[in-house]
């Protein structure tokens, strides 16, 4: 690997000013900052991923606070204040300006592989509309950035060109089921089909951040001011699955990630996920993995015992 291109560079409190005063010469950067209250111009297409870390945005209208593993776009926006106040730790963040006729390419080649040339309407989405919204990462796409952040941090990565397409390819591989979502949306109308969508990402947010607790559907339709029976049916055709088994199918895969860990017993796990009681919670379990948890269990124990006699024989 090369020395570090010099468009990436690692901000901090010290040197904030001299690299937002010639921001347009770093449109990949990392951050490492413990207390910031500033306000920043956006690029047309400006990504914010944290790493680690709470920090606030604010674009005059929305806030949206990003925790670790989640991202802030922000497209066709001016300006936002950032808010970090970080006591024992730092945050740490990656910033990336994209390159919107990279982004223009790569998602014609994805949505158009065997087109040259010839544009879409659906490829609008992220270039022309307007967002200022969160989304949560996946573990490949978190891994990715931390990756990002290694290699400028590292300064091993060769240049920012390959780093674009690298990012540019990983984004839209990411972004590729909201993209299809926004699709989804039963609007014509450009600007309502905008505000139903991000009222979607918005929901689907929440009940992603209420594995553990016991919320209703009712309740995340008023935290969106939608009435229940729009909310269930533009979730639903968003997202092809309705809110209530999104809810549910999250919770069960949590609790396969607290049962492999070791310290729970199922009855706990069904009490930390808010279920009724064990009985409610392994008919669910049933229904959506085909097999109640003591089988599971038992199917875990002697995959786990047949992985040990293989790792014992070589």
């Amino acid at each position: 690997m090369g020395p570090l291109d010099k468009n990436m560079v690692l901000m901090n409190e010290n040197n904030w000013h001299d690299v937002i005063s010639n921001i347009d010469r770093f449109p990949i950067r990392i951050s490492e900052i413990n207390t910031l209250n500033k306000e920043i111009t956006l690029s047309r297409i400006s990504f914010k991923y944290n790493i680690e870390g709470n920090e606030t945005y604010f674009n005059g209208t929305q806030e949206v606070n990003l925790k670790t593993g989640e991202y802030l776009m922000a497209c066709n926006q001016h300006y936002t204040e950032v808010f970090i106040e970080e006591k024992r730790k730092k945050d740490i963040g990656v910033c990336v300006d994209i390159n919107v006729e990279t982004l223009r390419e790569a998602l014609h080649a994805t949505l158009h592989p065997d087109s040259f040339l010839g544009t879409a309407e659906k490829e609008c989405f992220f270039i022309e509309d307007l967002f200022f919204l969160k989304y949560k990462s996946s573990k490949e796409f978190h891994q990715f950035m931390l990756n990002v952040y290694h290699h400028i941090k590292s300064k091993s990565h060769p240049s920012l060109h390959e780093m674009e397409f690298e990012f540019t390819a990983q984004f839209i591989q990411h972004q590729m089921p909201h993209l299809l979502a926004y699709q989804n949306i039963p609007a014509i109308k450009r600007s309502t089909k905008n505000a139903l969508y991000s009222k979607m990402i918005q929901a689907r947010n929440h009940i992603q951040d209420s594995i553990y607790s016991n919320i209703s559907i009712s309740e995340i339709a008023q935290q969106v001011f939608i009435s229940d029976y729009r909310f269930y049916h533009l979730f639903k055709e968003t997202f092809q699955i309705s809110p209530h088994k999104f809810l549910v199918q999250l919770k069960m895969k949590e609790a396969i990630i607290l049962f492999q860990r070791g310290k729970h017993t199922w009855t706990e796990i069904a009490n930390l996920l808010q279920f009724a009681d064990l009985q409610t919670f392994s008919k669910m379990f049933k229904k959506y993995l085909h097999c109640n948890p003591k089988e599971f269990a038992g199917a875990q124990k002697k995959w786990n015992s047949e992985v040990d006699s293989c790792r014992g024989s070589l």
